[in-house]
């Protein structure tokens, strides 16, 4: 598997991706929560992060987006979750940063299970506004 730096050509599939990965682990908030946000990912979140992909077999398997210190997004293709593609992405980025911060939905056990696997504390938690959920600030120091 290779890591590689995002290009304007993958921004479509990349946005494909993330909306799919999306409506399944989050479940517990409305699709078109997730429809309504894929063209800010792909004309506003996407191109003003630092975003990197996974590529196996020639194909998007998963990607990581950074804002600053700040994990803003980390989904792998669901047809291929469990293999550790989000461990990789992870510690492609853990390793030139010092700190991370990210927030992830309370209700997203599965997710909340894997960044405290990964070494994540849950600094606080709080209510998302646009959607009304709960979600944890959790953070990962060298």
């Amino acid at each position: 598997m290779e890591i590689r730096k995002l290009t304007p050509k993958d921004i479509e599939t990349v946005v494909a991706l993330w909306y799919k990965a999306s409506v399944i682990a989050h479940d517990f908030i409305p699709r078109d929560y997730w429809n309504k946000n894929k063209e800010a990912m792909a004309n506003k979140y996407l191109p003003n992060s630092e975003t990197y992909l996974a590529i196996d077999d020639k194909k998007i398997a998963g990607f990581v987006s950074m804002v600053e210190n700040f994990l803003a997004a980390i989904f792998v293709d669901n047809k291929i979750q469990g293999k550790g593609i989000g461990k990789k992405l992870l510690n492609f980025v853990k390793d030139t940063r010092t700190t991370i911060q990210l927030k992830v939905y309370k209700k997203n056990i599965k997710t909340v299970d894997f960044y405290k696997s990964q070494g994540f504390e849950i600094m606080f938690e709080n209510k998302e506004e646009e959607t009304g959920e709960n979600e944890f600030l959790m953070e990962w120091k060298r």
